[in-house]
């Protein structure tokens, strides 16, 4: 360990002597910053400072010295405004596609949720307006009274066999997500925007769950808005527990219309695989191997459990599976050039959140 120091002091001193080098200060020559003799004034060496050859050589093998550039570790910048509108509007989007960490959370009150509020106050009326509407049209908002149904969880007689469940799951994390990150891209110190972005997407969620009581078909769900939380909880934890991000992604899958459905991802069940991925290259002892492209996944769909193929006289299953699949974001890594574009920043974010088809081997339980 004592080597060790001596060797970290050394280097320091050589790279600060080599820059002051450059500068035509302190050291004139580069014998002058090689010879121990011209150091002894700032660090007295003993001989046990001193490495052998073949220790030099061991070191070496040994030892890995990673040296990442500060891009690589830094959140990205918000650009600056240029004199073509098509250019700002291309940098913002990809500027808005790059992750912003926002694991530091401390004092929290209501002046902080208040003013991390505001700066997406055009997001939150855009999506609450453009869901009212849906709603209305979709899910006949405002056709009865007031109602509540207990509609259960994943049990064979319940209406959609739980799938639906995950579906207000995945929705509370990823609007949570989105909230997150618009803040955290929005404001100038993104502390305590992950609490910010779960309380908005859980209350996003509640304004939903609220008016489906004025829907004859659906009603209240307290199920509905207990999963809804799961999904609200978990995009907090993702963003604040160290190292759970890299290591775990909820997805969902669908791709094309069910053969009884129109292409509908919100309300096409049988169409829909719920995944949550544990991504073998979040785990340091395996990030430098061939494994870190290597994901565990387990994921759960059903068939049967929708009106149109009730009539159909598909038979009901649940089907929980499991799988090993492609981390795509980290073959996506392996290609700078793609990756580091809009393209490519936008394919990331779609990895992290969907589950393309055909990506993986799985074994599925038909019950």
């Amino acid at each position: 360990m004592k080597r060790s120091g001596a060797v970290a002091v050394g280097c320091m001193l050589s790279v600060a002597l080599c820059g002051a080098a450059e500068a035509g200060e302190i050291v004139t020559s580069s014998a002058a910053a090689m010879d121990l003799a011209a150091l002894q004034p700032f660090v007295p060496l003993s001989n046990d400072a001193i490495l052998s050859s073949d220790e030099i050589v061991a070191l070496g093998k040994q030892d890995r010295i990673d040296i990442l550039p500060a891009s690589a570790m830094a959140d990205p910048v918000r650009p600056e405004p240029t004199n073509s509108p098509v250019a700002n509007f291309i940098n913002g989007v990809q500027y808005n596609l790059q992750h912003i960490d926002v694991s530091q959370y401390g004092d929290y009150s209501f002046d902080v949720f208040w003013d991390q509020t505001k700066s997406i106050k055009w997001d939150l009326l855009a999506l609450y307006g453009g869901i009212t509407v849906f709603g209305i049209k979709n899910w006949d908002w405002g056709s009865s009274g007031y109602n509540f149904q207990s509609e259960g969880w994943f049990g064979e007689d319940t209406k959609y066999g739980g799938i639906d469940k995950l579906g207000h799951a995945y929705t509370g994390y990823v609007v949570s997500q989105y909230f997150t990150q618009r803040i955290a891209h929005t404001v100038d110190d993104p502390t305590n925007a992950a609490i910010t972005g779960a309380l908005l997407g859980m209350g996003f969620q509640t304004y939903i769950e609220f008016f489906d009581g004025f829907a004859g078909e659906h009603g209240f769900s307290y199920e509905d808005l207990i999963a809804d939380g799961v999904g609200a909880g978990f995009s907090f934890l993702r963003n604040t527990v160290p190292g759970l991000a890299e290591k775990v992604d909820f997805r969902l899958e669908y791709w094309g219309a069910s053969d009884y459905h129109d292409w509908d991802p919100f309300t096409d069940y049988d169409g829909q695989r719920y995944v949550l991925a544990l991504k073998l290259a979040g785990f340091e002892k395996l990030e430098q191997t061939p494994l870190r492209f290597v994901e565990l996944q387990a994921g759960y769909y059903t068939e049967g459990y929708t009106d149109e193929t009730r009539k159909a006289g598909v038979e009901p299953s649940r089907n929980p599976y499991v799988a090993v699949g492609l981390n795509l974001n980290e073959l996506l890594g392996e290609a700078p050039d793609v990756r580091n574009t809009l393209p490519g920043d936008a394919a990331a974010v779609a990895f992290t959140y969907w589950q393309p088809p055909y990506t993986y081997v799985s074994s599925s339980y038909h019950d």
